[in-house]
């Protein structure tokens, strides 16, 4: 796809959440269902759709210079825009931003789905990118044999190896534990049986310590990576070895353990195989999260639930994290220096009149998380209930 690539981290995000145009901002997602081979897929359909209503409700508009900026904008973005549309594209979700009034686009791809809409509005529309970075986040995975350690990176539905740690073992000086010459010479089945023994007991012990003795690598990877889960795979006895060094890490971080030996399948193999566990561990977190948030709130902690709360910390920047039911449809109103009330809320000093209809909080308030520096979390179905009679609403504080 055309335009600067967008890559998914903090910085980036927090620099399109910042993005304001006051002529528009054009955000287009598409998710491309490689189970849908007509010459006209559904998802690119249902793209084209909404961007043609978009044009539509730009030629109606009775601000001529907007209207004739808008309508250009289209129709020069239309390049990128087939980009996106592209069912020869790489990448399952794909998204597009560019102001109006600057020529600048961004797009991003992965593979993951992400919407199939358009948007035109001051900021780009970030909620389907939210959800991406809560189900997508970086997790790692530890394939364990008797080969070493597998070490793969996945996130946003990618997987890649980042390296790759082997155990080598010099058992040159292990004749005489080896078996067959001293079979022969002993004549005594017992005692070779038992010399074998001996070997393949040596072989493990000088494996647990290998594996013991790069865990502290193995933890400063995840920390690099910004891993938030990690699975490890293999034999029981030695994902044991390797969990105890990571459980030690910072408690953001899980440890999923997969009692199977994957080291014969390829990386993406071995991501499909422990792909549901991380993505069941994710929501278990979100869960665990939206809890704690609720928790502290109602025990007079650093915790918000609810709109008015959780808008009154926005305004203090005391939002280190907001835990949002994205299927939440929240409306309130704006003043005219841009600060959010729920409805019936009215700031002193301000009328009525004054105050203008926001027909989005939800979305006004993934803004405002990101651009501020918080953490944003939105639920999945299995953890909304949580915030079910808080407005689907809450944060943890700063202080």
């Amino acid at each position: 796809m055309g335009g600067m690539t967008v890559i998914i981290d903090p910085t980036s995000v927090r620099d399109l959440a910042a993005m304001n145009d006051e002529m528009g901002v054009l955000t287009v997602y598409a998710t491309a269902d490689p189970r849908d081979k007509s010459a006209s897929p559904a998802w690119r359909l249902a793209v084209g759709n909404a961007i043609g209503a978009l044009r539509s409700g730009a030629a109606d508009d009775g601000d001529r210079e907007r209207r004739a900026a808008v309508l250009d904008r289209l129709d020069r973005l239309q390049p990128e825009i087939e980009s996106v549309l592209d069912a020869g594209e790489s990448g399952v979700g794909r998204a597009l931003f560019a102001p109006v009034s600057r020529d600048e686009v961004h797009t991003l791809n992965v593979q993951m789905p992400l919407d199939d809409c358009a948007v035109l509005e001051r900021r780009p529309y970030l909620r389907p990118l939210a959800g991406a970075l809560t189900l997508g986040a970086p997790a790692g995975v530890l394939a364990v044999s008797h080969e070493g350690v597998r070490v793969i990176d996945l996130r946003f539905g990618v997987a890649r190896e980042v390296t790759r740690l082997a155990f080598d073992l010099d058992t040159d000086d292990w004749r005489s534990m080896r078996g067959p010459a001293s079979l022969a010479q002993s004549g005594s089945p017992s005692r070779g049986a038992n010399q074998l023994d001996r070997f393949d007991r040596r072989v493990e012990d000088n494996l647990q310590r290998y594996l013991a003795s790069v865990r502290p690598r193995l933890s400063a990877i995840a920390d690099e990576h910004g891993w938030q889960s990690v699975a490890a795979t293999g034999d029981r006895r030695l994902i044991d070895v390797v969990r105890k060094g990571l459980s030690t890490s910072p408690a953001r971080r899980d440890v999923v353990l997969l009692d199977r030996v994957v080291e014969s399948l390829s990386t993406n193999e071995i991501a499909a195989l422990v792909r549901p566990e991380l993505e069941e561990d994710r929501r278990r977190r979100c869960r665990v999260l939206a809890e704690q948030a609720r928790d502290a709130a109602r025990s007079g902690g650093p915790g918000t639930t609810g709109i008015s709360d959780t808008l009154g910390a926005f305004r203090e920047n005391r939002v280190a994290h907001l835990v949002l039911d994205g299927t939440r449809e929240l409306r309130g109103q704006r003043t005219s220096d841009g600060r959010y009330y729920p409805h019936g809320e009215r700031p002193p000093g301000e009328s009525d009149a004054a105050m203008a209809e926001e027909s989005d909080l939800g979305e006004r308030m993934i803004e405002m998380g990101y651009t501020s520096g918080a953490a944003v979390t939105m639920l999945p179905p299995e953890a909304a209930g949580v915030l079910a009679e808080e407005d689907g609403v809450a944060a943890l504080l700063r202080w």
